[in-house]
């Protein structure tokens, strides 16, 4: 891989983690400091990120991260259940116990930091979306998978919770474990 789509991947992970946050100033400079490289790839990563629609470019060597409407969410929402559903389906009925493995340990740490007093949110969300990946994971098509993986560049779940789209975690937990359910059973959802 280039050191462009190096930088492009580690800007990637950090808008999905959380270490970025919408509305974040990102300094090309520091940027280059902090990876070790020149100012060249962090601009390639920087501008690709722009075509995506993620970020704002801004003269003196500084972008915004875009803050997503809440329309924007609730359409990735929308389309992340359609590759999600699209994944079940495609693997109930021959999924391997062993491949869903991944899924229970999953949702046994998501049960930990629910259990936490007060509720570990930051740690369950971190979790939740590890969840959702490794599901669309499952049906082995590298299209759906990097499809997930962009559409979570504008779902920053903490950020979703902050504007109001908040979840039953209660009943959104008990999805996971229904899901996982019902993939060992080999049944639809």
């Amino acid at each position: 891989r280039s050191l462009a789509e190096q930088v492009y991947l580690f800007l990637c992970n950090s808008i999905i983690s959380g270490r970025f946050n919408y509305g974040d100033t990102i300094s090309t400079k520091q940027l280059a400091e902090e990876l070790n490289v020149s100012m060249m790839p962090v601009r390639e990563a920087l501008k690709r990120l722009e075509l995506d629609g993620l970020v704002e470019i801004k003269p003196r060597s500084m972008c915004i991260l875009k803050t997503p409407t809440k329309k924007t969410i609730l359409s990735a929402i929308a389309v992340r259940e359609l590759l999600e559903v699209h994944s079940v389906r495609t693997v109930y009925q021959t999924v391997d116990s062993a491949r869903l493995e991944p899924l229970r340990v999953l949702t046994e740490a998501m049960a930990s930091a629910l259990d936490e007093d007060p509720p570990n949110l930051r740690t369950y969300i971190k979790f939740d979306w590890q969840f959702h990946s490794a599901l669309c994971s499952l049906c082995d098509n590298e299209f759906i998978i990097r499809s997930y993986k962009e559409l979570n560049l504008h779902l920053n779940m903490s950020y979703m919770y902050d504007i109001g789209i908040k979840p039953n975690y209660a009943q959104t937990f008990q999805d996971h474990i229904d899901v996982v359910k019902a993939l060992e059973n080999h049944s639809p959802l």
